[in-house]
Formats: C-alpha cells, structure tokens, sequence
C-alpha cells in the first residue's frame, strides 16, 4: 500500500470511527462512502486515487424536470464557489459532482476541506435547484397536503448552522 493510499485509507477509517461518515466497500485505492447531508439524508461519494490525483464523484440529483436551462444555470453558477467540487451531468441530464485533487496537494486537511464542501455545497443547492428542476411536482405534492422543502426533511435533526 502506498504512503498516499494509506493516508487516505486511514482518514476514511477515522473518520467512520466517528461517525462521520460510512465506509460502503474499499479496495485496490477506490473507496465508496455515505456522507451525511441535512437535505439528502446521505450522499454516496466514489473516491479513487489514480496515477496523479485523488477523484471524487457524487451523485447530486436526477435531471430537472422543469426549467432545465435555469436549473444548469444555477448549478454552473454555484460552480464558482463550490471549492474543488464542480457540477456536472451525464448523459442523461443526471447531475454529478465531481472533484479532483492533484497527489502533491493531498492532506488530511485537503481530504476534510473535500467532504466538507461536499455536505456544504450540496445542502445549499438542493433547496434552489429543487424549486427550479422539479417546480409542478413539488406545487402538486405540496397542494396534495405533502411536505414542501420549505419544511425540514423527515430525518433532520438539526437546520444547517445550526438554526
């Protein structure tokens, strides 16, 4: 095992110690997590140390149904601030997040500058982006007598900052 796999390893390992996030599988430098999110209850991260950088990819949410150039837009927008996250979307219109960072800038304070922007940036956009990408379905759910997300997640303990 590598010096760069076994601090990485051992970050993850710590970190589930924790409870801060959850180790689904590892091996040969590939890593899939939970992370904890106030919106998504979880988020599933894919981490793979390569030949000359660590990348991450997390899954953010299905294609907009509604306002599709607007609900891109905003994504593109948060972009600028998302940290070494950036949104994209497959083929299909998926939205993804994905990160890179090069193997001379690893740390284990880089690695919790990583998930933490991760749980930031996706808990700050879900709210824009669900009102944007999903607009009729969320009026129909909400007309229907079910919840907004104006409301808390069932799961949530706590607000985001601690509201």
């Amino acid at each position: 095992m590598s010096d760069l796999t076994e601090l990485v390893d051992s970050y993850l390992r710590r970190e589930a110690e924790e409870e801060r996030l959850t180790i689904i599988g590892a091996a040969d430098g590939v890593w899939d997590v939970m992370v904890p999110s106030y919106w998504k209850e979880s988020i599933a991260v894919s981490v793979r140390l390569g030949d000359w950088n660590l990348q991450a990819e997390a899954f953010f949410m299905r294609a907009p149904e509604d306002n599709r150039a607007d609900a891109y837009h905003l994504l593109l927008q948060r972009n600028v601030r998302s940290g070494p996250w950036r949104f994209c979307a497959n083929e299909e219109g998926d939205v993804l997040l994905s990160a890179l960072i090069p193997k001379s800038a690893l740390s284990e304070e880089e690695l919790d500058r990583l998930f933490g922007t991760l749980i930031v940036v996706s808990d700050e956009t879900y709210v824009p982006y669900m009102k944007l990408g999903y607009e009729r379905g969320l009026e129909e759910q909400v007309s229907k007598g079910g919840p907004g997300v104006d409301q808390p997640p069932p799961w949530a303990k706590e607000a985001p900052g601690g509201e």
